[in-house]
């Protein structure tokens, strides 16, 4: 039988679990640092998926389908730079923490902690990149440029609540399958695919991310839009983000919990069909040890005494 290169889905319900409580036991430091930086991060992605597209107006006014497939396909770059360097992202997070907390290995506290941090420090992130890496350092510097900036935020806000609402639950679902694909990687290439194209796939959809917006919309107030900072946050902010929360909950951590992680059980390979042991695990990693690649996690109340470390697979993350 071919060689697969992967876990089974109950694998992976028991790698995201990990990762939740891995997540919850960061320190205060760590998850500021790491969700300020999956906001810069996801903030790059969306630049250069906006500088592809302020500078095609031929092909957008030509071919608009076209011109979104092929800017879109730059986006998830800031996804994979979050998964790979182990950031954090809110969205993803709004996945992976509810599904952790409904397997009651994390408190609702531990989770409510978890996404405000992450989403107040993403924001952070984001208005970071647009201020100083976008605005200030002149990216969008022709006329035509700065003016699409405008209009693409623009139709971001001024569209219906519901319109926001829908979108934002649209996004967070393929996001929450991108996070739940990439636990099933097990190298970087694999984890790279199974990301870029649920994520891609929003995009060419014209779903709204919640913590990409705190980029794209900004930038193009920054030019001059014909809205203000509250009609951004009732129009887009309040919907996108419940959106996005619906979405990873409800399509996402409550299904998967459902069909995978109710109830602790021995994961059968996908290869085999057989309950897979450690030693399995490792080789298929390619290690010689099971501490050979640990990254141990110290934070919360009871991180310190216990003293629990959880290696790179329970640390992985999508966006």
């Amino acid at each position: 039988m071919p060689t697969v290169n992967g876990f089974s889905p109950q694998e992976i319900a028991h790698l995201t679990s990990r990762a939740g409580i891995a997540k919850a036991h960061l320190r205060w430091s760590e998850l500021i640092v790491k969700s300020f930086l999956g906001g810069v991060f996801i903030s790059l992605g969306a630049l250069v998926n906006l500088v592809v597209l302020a500078g095609s107006p031929g092909l957008r006014s030509s071919n608009p389908g076209l011109a979104t497939l092929i800017a879109g396909f730059t986006f998830p770059l800031g996804f994979v730079l979050i998964t790979l360097t182990n950031m954090e992202l809110c969205t993803s997070n709004m996945f992976v923490m509810p599904f952790t907390a409904l397997q009651r290995k994390i408190s609702v506290l531990d989770m409510a902690k978890n996404l405000v941090v992450s989403y107040l420090a993403n924001l952070c992130g984001c208005l970071f990149v647009a201020g100083f890496l976008g605005w200030w350092s002149d990216v969008f510097d022709t006329t035509t440029m700065s003016s699409y900036a405008v209009t693409q935020a623009q139709n971001r806000v001024n569209v219906q609540w519901s319109v926001n609402l829908l979108r934002g639950v649209g996004c967070n679902f393929f996001v929450a399958l991108a996070f739940f694909l990439s636990i099933g990687a097990v190298e970087f290439v694999s984890k790279v695919y199974t990301i870029w194209i649920p994520v891609w796939a929003f995009v060419i959809a014209g779903y709204q991310h919640s913590i990409a917006n705190y980029f794209l919309v900004p930038i193009g107030m920054f030019y001059g839009t014909n809205f203000g900072v509250g009609k951004f946050v009732y129009q887009s902010i309040v919907p996108v983000t419940l959106g996005n929360l619906v979405g990873g909950v409800v399509l996402g951590s409550i299904p998967f919990w459902y069909l995978y992680g109710r109830e602790e059980q021995v994961a059968p390979s996908v290869q085999t069909g057989q309950p897979v042991t450690e030693d399995d695990k490792i080789k298929r990693r390619g290690r010689h040890s099971p501490d050979s690649d640990d990254e141990t996690v110290v934070g919360g109340q009871g991180a310190s005494s216990s003293g629990l470390r959880y290696d790179r697979e329970g640390m992985a993350q999508a966006a």
